[in-house]
């Protein structure tokens, strides 16, 4: 069972480091980092990682939000009765 995890660690840890590099580092071109398509990867890179935090953002005010209102509410209703 070791042998056999030890094997698979080592077979996917030998393509690691092409999966850490960014798209423009994987692929940067013949002519240089300054290729086209390789600043367009990294134009589409910074918009992935802009979006997925205004969706964390998004989701955190919700929650914010609903909070506040449930929190209000109750001291609402505390004080009515």
């Amino acid at each position: 069972m070791k042998l056999a995890l030890a094997t698979a660690f080592v077979f996917l840890a030998s393509g690691l480091p092409g999966a850490w590099a960014c798209v423009g580092c994987r692929q940067p071109g013949v002519t240089g980092p300054d290729e086209p398509q390789t600043v367009m990867a990294g134009v589409a890179f910074s918009w992935s990682v802009i979006t997925l935090l205004l969706m964390v953002v998004l989701v955190l005010g919700g929650l914010s939000i609903y909070i506040a209102r449930t929190c209000q509410r109750l001291d609402r209703e505390k004080n009515v009765s």
